[in-house]
Order: structure tokens, then C-alpha cells, then sequence
């Protein structure tokens, strides 16, 4: 057997042989102390030393884990990104269904009780999503060549949120409508979206920021149309 040149024989000098008994001394004093604190520790505190392949598959499992995680939180992040943030189509689906008639007809008709019920009929008609009905009325009062803002404003509005839209016909009542100071800012806000729905992007970006830069009605919702153009 092999620890026979440690005993037998003259292979060993007295040095070599002693250095050799003090190293495995020790060694065995190592060994007996560690399995005496290990014994302690398990019948003291329950404590038991865990294999060295058991911790590498432990560390490897935590490591796993957090993999996962990780992907978990890339996939809902980027979900919630894709799903919070508006597209084109709706963002400007939502400002044009946010378009809203000016119905003031008691002050800008100003007494005129006959122009004044007509106004009233054409907004009922209007609020009731009666649209060609609305048309009809509101172009019986542009016949009488007053309130031309207003009427143009809210004649355009029934072409855009007609079932079956006619935007073009839309922007031609708006570009009239705006010549009148007391609508301008609505107007041009319309026209911008009736331009949209029209698909003409370069004419709508226009009217966009022109009212970014005057800072005028709805120029915050501007500022995010135009970034889609």
C-alpha cells in the first residue's frame, strides 16, 4: 500500500519523515475540528452543510429566476408601451369625434327670433346625430346671409361626423368660416382635422403649426398631431 514508504524502509530521511507526520497531524486535527463544529452547528442550530453540487444548483436556479424575471418584465413593459400609446388613426379618430358646435344662437342671432328658431331646429337636429337634416336647415340660414361664422362652422361639422363623411365639402365651409373672428381659432382647429380626414397631411400640418405657433385653440393637441406628420 502506498502510506508503507511513509513506514517502512529507508526511503525517508528522519527530517522528511517527520515534517511528513507533523503535515499529516495537522491535517487530521483540521479534519476532526471542522467535523466538530459541523456536528455542533446541526445539533445546535439545525444547521447542516449543503453539497457543493446542491449550492451550484441553488445559485444556478436563483439565477434562472431572475432570467425570467427579467424577460417577464421586458415582455409587460413593452406591452404596456405598445398598448398605452395612441396610433395615428386614433388619435385623430378622438379629436374629431371631440369636435363640438358652437351653439350660442341666443347671442349671435341677436333678437332675430325667425333666424334664432332656425339656428335652434338645425342644433337639435345636430345633437340628435340627425346630420343631413341639420345640413339641410343650417343651408336655409346661410341663404339669409347672416351668422355666416357660425353657420359654416357648424355645417362643416355635420359633413365631418356624417356616417358616410365628406370631408372636402367640410373644408370648404371651414375656409369660410375662419374669415370670421369669432370662430376663427375653432374653425381653423376643424379645418386641420377635416384636412386629416381628407388625408391631406401636408395642408393639415400647415393649419397645425400655424396654431402652434399663435399658442391658439387646441395648439397642445396640435403640438401631438403634428408629430405624427
Amino acid at each position: 500500500m502506498q502510506h508503507k514508504k511513509y513506514t517502512e524502509g529507508d526511503e525517508l530521511s528522519e527530517t522528511e519523515l517527520e515534517s511528513i507526520s507533523e503535515e499529516l497531524i495537522q491535517a487530521k486535527f483540521d479534519r476532526d475540528k471542522r467535523k466538530t463544529w459541523e456536528q455542533r452547528l446541526k445539533d445546535d442550530f439545525g444547521v447542516e452543510k449543503e453539497p457543493v453540487q446542491k449550492k451550484q444548483l441553488g445559485s444556478f436556479i436563483k439565477l434562472a429566476v431572475a432570467a425570467a424575471v427579467v424577460c417577464i418584465l421586458g415582455i409587460v413593459t413593452y406591452n404596456i408601451i405598445t398598448f398605452t400609446t395612441p396610433s395615428y388613426e386614433i388619435v385623430v379618430e378622438d379629436a374629431i369625434e371631440s369636435l363640438i358646435s358652437i351653439d350660442n344662437h341666443a347671442v349671435v342671432t341677436r333678437g332675430d327670433e325667425t333666424v334664432d328658431a332656425q339656428v335652434l331646429n338645425a342644433l337639435t337636429a345636430y345633437k340628435n346625430q340627425e346630420y343631413d337634416k341639420s345640413i339641410a336647415r343650417w343651408e336655409a340660414i346661410i341663404a339669409t346671409e347672416k351668422i355666416q361664422g357660425i353657420v359654416n362652422y357648424n355645417l362643416a361639422l355635420c359633413y365631418i361626423h356624417k356616417k358616410s363623411s365628406e370631408p372636402q365639402k367640410a373644408i370648404q365651409y371651414l375656409i369660410e368660416a375662419r374669415k370670421d373672428k369669432t370662430v376663427q381659432e375653432e374653425a381653423n382647429w376643424a379645418l386641420a382635422l377635416a384636412y386629416l380626414q381628407a388625408n391631406q397631411k401636408a395642408e393639415a400640418k400647415e393649419v397645425l403649426q400655424m396654431i402652434i405657433q399663435t399658442q391658439a385653440y387646441k395648439y397642445k393637441k396640435a403640438e401631438t398631431l403634428v408629430e405624427f406628420l
